[in-house]
């Protein structure tokens, strides 16, 4: 049986190893990525952005035909980060493209002598630092809790914090050893915060409007062709599966409406993805304007991430066990659903828009504030036209956070309130050519909706293309 200790460090091998390898993988990617051309640099970011924005079970299904039926818990754990640098590197590379030294800088280095290598790593690396540990801190904190990729690559035979979390409250009904768990998480999620403290971690823009710099990176070029040939085989693999599964593409579509072979849901998948978008609209409502007024702040807060690093799944299980105390119109209300999710969409919308609000000139507020600009007015009126972009991808992702999020909603949501993840994942639990063909079609429509948005919050503004 395996130790609580051995929970831990699983856990946490599996997190900082999913962060240093994309960190690693994701800088050179990003010092090439701001050297393309921009029409193609806009396609490239979508491309390797998405796979950030899926849900991670959604991910592990798409990888989970790829795996031997004979694996075992190390070449389980291996597939587990490989799966998290397919979703993080393009994260991290995204930040560092978006960051990058001023040209004059670069120029001044080479004046004085020093070669490329020597300009990459002293001159611009320390810039770049804090931002990268900064996203280093989220994906290590995203890949401790993605419960349902470890749950679907695991295959059983992988154990984290989260899985067993989740095993003694549902299976075994053990609240006991789930609260034991639950503090171990939370233990090394305080450990996470303190490194990242230590070493200087500093929120940073996504996407950025600093004017590339970068001379290129021959690595990246290699790495970055390598990373789009990994997600294009795992979209290709979701899309010829939607298309060649059960009754076949249109088919597959058409069945979202019902509730799979021999009416195995309770609710259709379109049902589902109702109540998905509801959750989603009031999880942002709540999420966004508390994430705005907390990146206001003068002084960096990490504790507002310490959610991440709290396991949906303990944030459902909580709510679960505090349900019989709260109001009776929230109690087994689906109202649970979108407000413990926001917990948890509010650190990464405090992550986008932190930089954004603080790069506003106190110049500005000053005077707008002279002019009598309070409350409201000074959200709509001078603020918000000129973050208009961070608040779009902080929406964009709440949005599809929401959307995809599995591990809360497995506690909360139950019959016809049941969301999109959970449905598609009972889907391929059972065998089935025409379930699995129909949660492939779903996972296509996901994927090129994740694609759209990422597009569309990647366009550049008329004066970045003039500066260029």
């Amino acid at each position: 049986m395996t130790t609580n200790l051995e929970l831990f460090v699983t856990t946490a091998l599996i997190a900082l190893a999913s962060a240093v390898v994309s960190a690693l993988i994701g800088y050179p990617i990003g010092n090439w990525l701001a050297s393309v051309s921009k029409s193609y640099r806009r396609f490239v970011s979508a491309v390797i952005v998405v796979p950030f924005l899926l849900p991670p079970f959604l991910v592990g299904l798409s990888l989970l035909p790829l795996q031997s039926p004979e694996m075992n818990s190390r070449f389980g754990i291996l597939w587990i980060i490989g799966a998290h640098v397919l979703m993080n590197a393009g994260f991290m590379a995204r930040i560092i493209s978006a960051n990058q030294v001023p040209s004059d800088q670069v120029e001044a280095a080479s004046l004085d002598g020093a070669g490329r290598l020597s300009t990459r790593f002293f001159v611009e690396l320390p810039q770049q630092l804090g931002g990268m540990l900064s996203a280093g801190l989220l994906v290590a904190l995203y890949s401790a809790t993605s419960y349902g990729l470890v749950l679907t690559l695991g295959q059983g035979k992988v154990q984290t914090l989260e899985t067993e979390i989740a095993t003694a409250a549902l299976r075994d009904l053990d609240f006991n050893s789930a609260l034991v768990l639950a503090l171990l998480q939370t233990a090394l999620t305080l450990c996470f915060f303190y490194l990242a403290r230590s070493i200087g971690a500093e929120p940073t823009s996504l996407f950025g409007e600093q004017v590339p710099a970068s001379n290129g990176s021959r690595l990246g070029w290699i790495l970055g062709t390598l990373l789009l040939a990994a997600i294009g085989f795992v979209f290709i693999q979701v899309f010829y599966r939607a298309a060649t599964l059960g009754p076949g593409l249109v088919q597959n579509v058409q069945n979202l409406g019902g509730k799979g072979a021999r009416d195995l849901l309770n609710i259709s998948v379109l049902d589902a993805s109702i109540n998905s978008l509801r959750n989603l609209v009031v999880a942002a409502l709540i999420a966004l304007p508390i994430a705005w007024l907390i990146a206001g702040r003068r002084k960096t807060s990490f504790g507002v991430l310490l959610p991440i690093g709290i396991s949906p799944v303990v944030f459902g299980l909580v709510f679960l066990i505090l349900s019989g105390y709260l109001p009776a119109g929230i109690s087994g209300s689906w109202l649970l659903v979108p407000m413990v999710q926001s917990l948890f969409l509010i650190p990464l919308s405090y992550q986008v828009l932190r930089p954004a609000r603080q790069a506003v000139s106190l110049e500005i507020k000053d005077a707008a504030r002279l002019d009598g600009a309070v409350g409201w007015q000074m959200f709509s009126q001078v603020e918000a036209p000129l973050v208009r972009k961070p608040l779009a991808i902080a929406g964009a992702f709440v949005a599809l956070g929401s959307l995809g999020e599995f591990g809360a909603a497995s506690f909360l949501a139950y019959g016809s309130e049941a969301t999109l993840p959970l449905v598609l994942f009972r889907l391929i639990a059972r065998p089935g050519a025409e379930n699995f063909g129909m949660a492939m079609a779903a996972a296509s429509l996901f994927v090129l909706i994740a694609f759209v948005v990422v597009w569309f919050i990647s366009r550049e503004s008329r004066t970045e293309l003039q500066d260029r």
